[in-house]
């Protein structure tokens, strides 16, 4: 065929235009490729239909994910797609199981971005309520945070209370747990969104933490980013500081920051972000709060980028808190311009009042600048899931019984499922199994679904309608009470039970069993065993046996075990002291605490001796009382006024329905013990009473809370007394504080056995009544170290924030914390109550920070006057206040065996008391 120039021109045009078309389309592919691929899922929780938003991001319904609750769609079909997702929810009425989960798909390893939002709507009735909702919320094994939503008239046109919660991860598994757990009114969800981040972001989570979002700032941002701007759908909130004067927004437009160099800036903070900062003028002093809602450990990421190049050399330093890091001075270099720098703190303990500063270098031609600015909370460290065995055997009961399907996600954490109790540690593993009155039919299973239960020691069918015979389970070993009675079991009598060497409880009484009962069962001490006789017989052999008859039935307390824990006695206690109070404190005891166990005194036996994870218990001996967990939570008014944080966990201020006001001490994850320790340290911890020392009231033992209450002391703690601004104490008040101080270690140290070291003696663990008697506080839980020939307990403490009350032989490794140290905490203590000045003062120029130091020439010299606190206006005797400062002197010795004992000490102080008397 013959081709004409013009034809060819023609071709080859379509050629080119298509080709173009073809690379387009490729480049928006992969463009949106890159956008989307990190919008790993995103629900609209009780959406009706998929539909995607404003920003292309498509929405699902939540009903693939989880298999409870109540869903309220979207009302109307008016509503803009960017806001349709606050429109629905799921609520969970639902008051028979305790926490309601969304089990998501992930891919194990992978860094994830988890959105939760609340929009407190209009939903039910079912939801109203005449108190605020409160209700917490777990992702996978950590307790994330506590939801309160204020609460409104519904059907009405108020604003809506909306909540966002938001926490890094790394997935431990190929799915993320998402769970609400009631505490007061009806938990509801809004939104859940999933963004899969890039490995190289956010190292801390790959060290067993999560990271819960605090804020992220665009400094110089006039509006706040998002996506699609931020491809993993960050929120940089615009600039928080606009009303602090002094410093210039920047920005560029002609050109981007480059991001490009992931060893400078591996958490990818989008280019918009980066195009604008602010700085401050050369000499000013910029600082910032962190604002931070609650004391803790942060992770704080600043960004920084030159966007003025050719303004001159640009040198700063950055402070928090007073103390100040390496200049940063890669600004000021050619190649750093326009380029991200980011920098931060990987691991900072912030408080309420934390600060962030900025100053410039003398050298330095230009203030400091700042782009961008990230703060996230540091969980607790991660918790491993529970043991897969176990998860295996769980997901086959409720598969075998599908009424238990409600419970999801793990069965152990954050809280266990009501019928599961659970030991945590090295991993958790699943340890009792009761379904007492659960209305559950048909057969018990067996083998195939129980058998990886190597743990299990307590499993109870009591109370339900369950039928046929009992399959073999002699295969759980361990297993200490078996709990069948009250069914309509029939078949043999399941004799393998003869092969379980640790079962102490064996109930069997209103089934139908029949045949042969091994006379071994009868003989068994430290056994009890409850049936009902018709059709049953014993004897030598199956061949050989005489029926049973009621008569024989052995009694149960006779076979109960001689060395029951005495908190077991604390019931029967209750019941023997008389017919009065005591009986209705034990029956309380049982049936309102725990009133699941009401029928059985063996579950109450098993509930405070042996159930590893077990529920509310009921007080322990003379007047400690077992506190439920709503008891705490309206004595607390749902933990609201924190007034401080120890080694145990933070402190709350509460008021009992009685009127009485409490310390509440909440532990914190890290720090809790198994139920078995935890009830032991709390009846070893109810037998110290002493006029010095803060007595324990209470407890509570719920799920996974284990609450301390104790005896709240109106004049607060000596630290706060003495630094804080009260009205400066007289000398004589002064030595009866470290009289009464010193009284309550001698009684901690000696009058025990075994005695206690406290470890972590300072003024803030020393209380003041309203009368000024000082009490010690927080001398802790029982550290567990296995050690047998120890003379005193040591108990755990958390050494952050003792510096200069800490033995200086355990700070350099010679020695373990001893009876000394506690003496070497007290001396520091009462060298404060002399002088009036903190133990470190990094304020002063003139002297040495540290108070041993400053102190110790003055007094070799004689220089008395120049050491006590001048607020004392001369009004003390000298020569008494000398002798005290330097007994004080000793007890910080160097060495522990030049300290005397605290024995020796009261006898001092009980002298130089005598002779201030005598003065006066």
């Amino acid at each position: 065929m013959r081709s004409f120039p013009f034809q060819r021109f023609i071709l080859q045009g379509f050629f080119w235009f298509f080709l173009l078309i073809l690379q387009y389309v490729h480049l928006s592919e992969a463009q949106d490729t890159l956008v989307t691929k990190h919008l790993t899922l995103s629900i609209d929780c009780g959406a009706t239909a998929e539909y995607k938003d404003a920003n292309n991001i498509t929405w699902v319904p939540d009903d693939s994910f989880i298999r409870t609750g109540v869903k309220v769609p979207n009302a109307t079909s008016q509503v803009d797609n960017s806001y349709r997702r606050y429109q629905s929810s799921r609520y969970f009425p639902e008051k028979a199981v305790n926490k309601f989960c969304y089990d998501l798909p992930a891919t194990n390893g992978t860094t994830y971005l988890v959105r939760t939002t609340f929009v407190h709507v209009n939903l039910t009735k079912d939801t109203q309520s005449d108190t605020s909702t409160s209700f917490q919320l777990h992702i996978d094994s950590t307790n994330v945070a506590i939801i309160n939503a204020q609460s409104k008239k519904l059907f009405n046109n108020s604003s809506n209370w909306t909540h966002v919660e938001e926490v890094i991860m790394s997935a431990v598994a190929k799915n993320i747990y998402v769970c609400l757990a009631r505490e007061i009114g009806v938990p509801f969800i809004n939104s859940i969104e999933l963004r899969a981040l890039d490995p190289q972001m956010y190292q801390k989570v790959h060290q067993g933490y999560m990271l819960i979002t605090n804020y992220r700032y665009d400094m110089g941002g006039d509006q706040d980013v998002s996506y699609p701007i931020d491809v993993y759908d960050r929120l940089w909130l615009k600039n928080p500081i606009s009303n602090v004067p002094g410093y210039r927004n920047l920005s560029v437009t002609t050109s981007n920051v480059t991001t490009g160099d992931s060893t400078l800036s591996p958490d990818n903070a989008p280019e918009r972000v980066l195009n604008t900062a602010i700085d401050w003028p050369k000499g000013t002093n910029v600082s910032i709060p962190f604002n931070v809602s609650e004391d803790g450990n942060y992770v704080v990421l600043l960004w920084f980028a030159e966007l003025i190049p050719d303004d001159g050399r640009r040198i700063f330093e950055v402070g928090v808190d007073g103390i100040w890091s390496a200049p940063i001075s890669q600004l000021g270099v050619a190649e750093f311009s326009l380029r991200a720098y980011e920098w931060g703190y990987d691991s900072l303990n912030l408080s309420r009042t934390s600060q962030i500063s900025f100053n410039a270098t003398e050298d330095s031609n230009q203030g400091p600048i700042l782009n961008a600015m990230e703060v996230y909370k540091v969980s607790e460290p991660i918790q491993p899931r529970t043991d897969d065995r176990d998860v295996a055997a769980i997901d086959a009961i409720k598969e075998h019984w599908a009424s238990l399907s409600r419970w999801a996600a793990d069965p152990c954490l954050y809280l266990p499922y009501k019928w599961v109790s659970c030991s945590l540690v090295p991993i958790p593993r699943i340890t009792s199994l009761d379904f007492v009155g659960f209305n559950l039919t048909g057969s018990i299973p067996g083998a195939a679904a129980l058998s990886n239960l190597s743990e299990l020691i307590f499993l109870s069918f009591e109370n339900n309608s369950l039928s046929g015979p009992v399959p073999d389970l002699s295969f759980l070993t361990k297993l200490e009470q078996l709990h069948l009675q009250n069914n309509n079991l029939t078949g043999q009598f399941p004799a393998w039970v003869v092969n379980l060497a640790s079962l102490q409880v064996l109930r069997v009484e209103g089934n139908n069993f029949t045949g042969y009962v091994p006379q071994s069962l009868f003989n068994k001490t430290r056994f009890t065993f409850t049936y009902t006789s018709t059709g049953l017989c014993t004897g030598p052999s199956p061949t050989n046996c005489t029926a049973l008859r009621d008569a024989e039935t052995p009694s149960e307390s006779s076979k109960t075990p001689s060395g029951t824990s005495s908190l077991l006695g604390i019931l029967f206690g209750c019941m023997a002291a008389g017919f009065g109070a005591s009986i209705i404190f034990g029956l309380v005891c049982v049936f309102v605490l725990k009133p699941r166990r009401a029928s059985s005194s063996y579950s109450t036996r098993h509930l405070l001796k042996e159930d590893p994870e077990a529920g509310s218990d009921c007080g322990a001996k003379g007047p400690l009382i077992g506190y439920s967990f709503m008891d705490v939570v309206n004595a607390t008014n749902n933990f609201k006024e924190q007034i401080g944080e120890g080694s145990y966990g933070p402190t709350y201020k509460g008021r009992l329905s009685d009127g009485k006001e409490v310390l509440v001490k909440r532990c914190r994850p890290s720090r809790k013990l198994s139920t078995l320790q935890f009830l032991a340290e709390v009846e070893h911890l109810s037998k110290i009473r002493h006029r010095n020392l803060v007595s324990l009231l209470g407890y509570c033992k719920e799920s996974q809370e284990q609450i301390l209450v104790y005896e709240y002391l109106s004049n607060g703690d000596l630290r706060t007394y003495l630094h804080g601004g009260e009205k400066p104490l007289s000398s004589s008040a002064r030595l009866a504080i470290a009289l009464d101080v010193a009284l309550g270690l001698q009684y901690l140290h000696v009058g025990r056995n075994p005695g206690i070291i406290h470890r972590n003696v300072k003024p803030a663990n020393i209380l003041l009544s309203k009368k000024m008697v000082a009490k010690v506080a927080d001398f802790g839980f029982v550290e567990f170290t296995g050690e047998k020939d120890s003379k005193l307990r040591g108990y755990s403490v958390d050494l952050t924030g003792i510096t200069g009350y800490l033995d200086p032989e355990f700070v350099t490794g010679n020695c373990h914390l001893t009876d000394k140290s506690d003496v070497y905490g007290f001396g520091v203590t009462l060298l404060e109550l002399i002088t009036g000045k903190e133990v470190i003062d990094k304020t002063v120029t003139n002297r040495d920070p540290l108070l041993i130091e400053w102190m110790r020439p003055l007094l070799a010299a004689g220089k008395i006057k120049d050491v006590v606190d001048p607020s004392l206006d001369d009004d003390y005797d000298e020569e008494c206040m000398c002798k005290v400062a330097k007994l004080g002197m000793m007890c910080v010795e160097p060495r522990a065996l030049d300290r005397p004992t605290m024995a020796d000490v009261v006898a001092d102080l009980r002298e130089a008391m005598g002779e201030m008397e005598e003065s006066a």
